[in-house]
């Protein structure tokens, strides 16, 4: 049976919690907060996405790709954009309606000005809506602040964080040390692994529900598999029996 995300961890379930995307650098696992932030829009929280990676037209393009049309969003307030790549990156600042930048990104002072914008613009903006934070990436915030850093900032902000926001920490393991993966993973209350294979003639992607606040979670792997669609139907995953587990002999050599 085809399944995809919403089947795996339906919002009602993940709600408040801390949800970690764990990938390498050839998976398409990068897509799955940004189909996972249309989706709770649909539902009609209001969505905030930290920018530590990508130059806006990269990351409009990108949530594009998987039918997620930021730009749209922003326009309707719907979302926000924390732009701390542009603020530290670009000598340009595009005037978009709810995109936010900081006057400098710095260890010290950097999670008060992110929780200055939420209290005095993101409140505002969002009303009585619940809200879900997208950090994207924990490996662009190390690169750019340093893992010590980037671990005390995330426990700051675990330690804040409001009852009516649900948080998602998007992480390349390939980027980061395997100190810094296991940290991430020990303080997550869902996380996903996801493992790509590449051979010759085939690419075939892996993904791991490790952990999740369920009552009767289980952990699984499915083969997943990104398709044309958009939304929720972008990822088609089939849970996989025990005798399938793993991948094929060809893959392993």
């Amino acid at each position: 049976m085809t399944l995809h995300l919403g089947d795996v961890f339906p919002i009602e379930c993940i709600r408040g919690s801390t949800i970690t995307v764990v990938y390498d650098s050839f998976s398409s696992a990068w897509q799955i907060p940004m189909v996972m932030l249309r989706e709770f829009m649909d539902s009609g929280y209001f969505g905030v996405f930290s920018n530590y990676s990508l130059p806006l037209p990269s990351l409009f393009r990108k949530a594009h790709s998987v039918g997620l049309e930021i730009e749209k969003a922003l326009h309707e307030n719907r979302m926000a954009v924390i732009d701390l790549f542009g603020t530290r990156y670009s000598t340009t600042r595009p005037e978009i309606p709810n995109v936010f930048y900081l006057d400098k990104v710095e260890p010290e002072t950097l999670n008060p000005k992110i929780e200055k914008i939420y209290s005095n613009e993101i409140s505002r903006i969002s009303g009585k809506r619940e809200i879900l934070r997208v950090i994207y990436t924990l490996d662009g915030v190390s690169l750019m602040l340093g893992e010590d850093n980037t671990l005390k900032l995330l426990n700051q902000t675990l330690a804040t964080i409001k009852r009516n926001q649900t948080l998602v920490l998007t992480l390349n393991q390939d980027v980061v040390s395997k100190r810094f993966v296991g940290w991430v993973s020990g303080v997550s209350d869902v996380l996903l692994l996801v493992r790509s294979y590449i051979g010759a003639g085939f690419a075939r992607e892996y993904l791991y529900l490790m952990a999740a606040p369920c009552e009767d979670f289980e952990p699984a792997v499915y083969e997943m598999r990104v398709t044309r669609k958009k939304g929720k139907e972008r990822f088609e995953i089939k849970e996989l029996s025990a005798p399938e587990l793993g991948p094929p002999a060809e893959e392993k050599r």
